[in-house]
């Protein structure tokens, strides 16, 4: 359900250059002039630029340039999103989301951010969160056993695919959760649940998408800004919307279903890789021959192949 303050954001977009009144704005929305004032006021705050023409009303005329919750709400399409809330800058999107989940929230929250300051990323490291990118978590309440909960890791990187994709952007997948363009890292995937013996109750996935580079990017990323010149709120939106559709496939008819897609752009497919666990130790070591219905990685090594849950894939020399 949109929020009041995106409805009327997306009415000054749709009135375009010949503007609209205040008087029409609150008849529209059943709400008094004061009330739109505020939200004006609020929209002005956080980059919408609105200039007041005396006999015209209010007109729009420019967008939000970073990341902020109304406009992503603005642009979101699937309704399966139930609330979309951020500031600029927070700790950790995850965590924020987290908070979320524990108090109760419904299935389809999202909380975003413009910056992050302490960012997380898999096998504890650290999501470096600079300026200029596109930062979100999403609350799923999957009704799965914690067992079947790794397959929703591709299962939301084909979805931040489906998005970016939508937008132009060439996507190849690197399991489980990356998503490359020609090899470079574009966007991570962090899931974070909490689970009884036999139930989820929560899954969490945090995603970060290089969206616009800054002095503080990595060097050996990718942006979409290469193939797109969509805003961090434009490929926010996006990528719900593909994250959306990804998991109604995942919860219809499982991870089996969307193999064939995920297969497609997986990178690894062929290739001679070592996996290892987070302390460093091999896993496995071999010729990566897909993924299964379980969503594990598949290397074939001498003597048998092996199914790997989780680990880290380097490629070998």
């Amino acid at each position: 359900m949109k929020s009041r303050r995106s409805e009327i954001a997306s009415a000054l977009v749709a009135a375009g250059s010949s503007g609209i009144s205040g008087e029409r704005l609150a008849n529209t929305f059943g709400v008094s002039r004061v009330a739109i004032g505020k939200h004006i006021s609020a929209l002005r705050e956080v980059g919408y630029t609105l200039d007041a023409v005396r006999g015209e009303g209010y007109h729009l005329t420019s967008l939000p340039p970073g990341l902020v919750p109304v406009e992503v709400e603005r642009l979101v399409t699937d309704a399966f999103w139930t609330s979309i809330d951020g500031a600029e800058e927070t700790g950790s999107t995850n965590d924020d989301c987290k908070v979320l989940a524990r108090a109760g929230a419904a299935e389809g929250a999202v909380v975003v951010a413009a910056r992050q300051t302490a960012g997380k990323g898999r096998l504890g490291r650290t999501w470096v969160s600079p300026e200029g990118g596109a930062y979100l978590s999403a609350l799923f309440r999957p009704p799965c056993a914690p067992a079947e909960v790794a397959s929703l890791a591709p299962a939301c990187a084909l979805g931040v695919a489906y998005g970016l994709e939508a937008l132009g952007v060439p996507c190849s997948l690197k399991w489980p959760n990356d998503v490359h363009i020609n090899g470079r890292k574009v966007a991570g995937i962090l899931l974070e649940m909490s689970a009884e013996t036999d139930r989820v109750e929560w899954v969490v996935a945090g995603i970060g998408v290089n969206v616009h580079a800054s002095a503080d990017s990595p060097g050996d990323a990718a942006f979409v800004e290469e193939h797109s010149d969509a805003s961090p709120s434009t490929v926010a939106a996006a990528v719900l919307d593909g994250l959306a559709r990804a998991y109604r496939e995942y919860t219809e008819a499982g991870f089996a279903a969307m193999m064939a897609a995920y297969e497609s752009r997986h990178a690894l497919n062929g290739a001679e890789v070592v996996v290892r666990d987070r302390m460093g130790a091999v896993v496995a070591s071999g010729v990566v021959e897909g993924i299964d219905a379980l969503g594990r990685l598949l290397v074939r090594g001498p003597e048998a192949t092996t199914p790997v849950v989780a680990g880290e894939v380097t490629l070998r020399s």
